[in-house]
């Protein structure tokens, strides 16, 4: 095998140009001998480099919480991403940063999956000392609510019953995929935000922040709807939609909703087609 190629510059060997007939001044050789061992360390640190890691490899792992069943419910607190499937069954994995992995806290209590870190911190905007993070991925076979809080990111694939309550505090993103229940609740303080498509029977949504709601995917009966802060919500509508705003935050409602709105704030409520 060939061995590595650099982009250093090689080494000068031209030693004609170094042995010379006649003795040099001295100011020509101290400049030849400072030049010679610049090359000299020059090559020297390119073969350092060569032979060292990269400096942003991160050690990674996986662990597995096989014993974790039996909930219908999620607390994830931290800067971790929640990976969340509707199948058969219960099973509760993570992968990423080897550290991160190490420090996870997960358990279940009171028919809840609470998901966070061992040691303690705040985590609202994000992790800190070079911390990577991890992925849990988790698959159940239902999901009524979900509650996340800190810089994480939550991805659901689907989900349908009678009801799913949605909480996200922090700098965290919901993505969520196809949902089909009776009551749906989606409350954000801070400046994370929630995508979401499907269809509800009866809709609830709050913003207290920057954070916003794109549920223009989203078809709801009726809704009641409340910005307090600069977020928007996108929704759409055929039904009755009550709308409070006490802030800039706007709100746009899809469809032939017959719309009723009240506050103060700049912000505009607009319902159309």
């Amino acid at each position: 095998m060939e061995p590595p190629r650099t982009t250093c510059i090689a080494q000068a060997t031209h030693d004609e140009e170094i042995v010379m007939p006649r003795p040099l001044p001295l100011l020509t050789l101290a400049l030849t001998g400072m030049a010679l061992t610049a090359i000299a360390l020059s090559t020297t640190a390119c073969s350092r480099t060569d032979e060292s890691p990269a400096a942003d490899e991160v050690a990674r792992s996986t662990q597995d919480w096989a014993t974790l069943r039996d909930f219908t419910e999620i607390d994830a607190t931290g800067p971790d991403n929640v990976a969340v499937t509707i199948g058969s069954g219960f099973a509760v994995k993570a992968d990423g940063d080897a550290r991160a992995v190490a420090d996870l806290d997960i358990r279940v209590k009171d028919g809840k999956l609470v998901i966070g870190r061992k040691s303690k911190g705040d985590w609202s905007w994000g992790r800190k000392d070079g911390d990577k993070g991890a992925t849990v991925h988790v698959t159940m076979p239902a999901i009524a609510a979900a509650a996340l809080t800190g810089a994480g990111d939550f991805d659901l694939d689907k989900a349908q019953g009678d009801r799913l309550d949605l909480s996200l505090t922090g700098a965290g993103d919901f993505r969520i995929g196809t949902v089909a229940v009776k009551t749906l609740s989606a409350d954000i303080t801070g400046a994370g935000s929630v995508k979401i498509a499907g269809a509800a029977d009866t809709a609830k949504m709050s913003i207290t922040g920057a954070g916003d709601i794109n549920a223009e995917a989203l078809k709801v009966g009726t809704a009641d709807l409340s910005i307090l802060g600069a977020g928007d919500i996108d929704i759409a509508s055929d039904g009755k939609v009550a709308i409070s705003i006490m802030g800039p935050g706007d709100v746009k409602v899809k469809g032939k909703a017959q719309c009723t709105t009240s506050g103060v704030g700049p912000g505009e409520a607009r319902c159309a087609p």
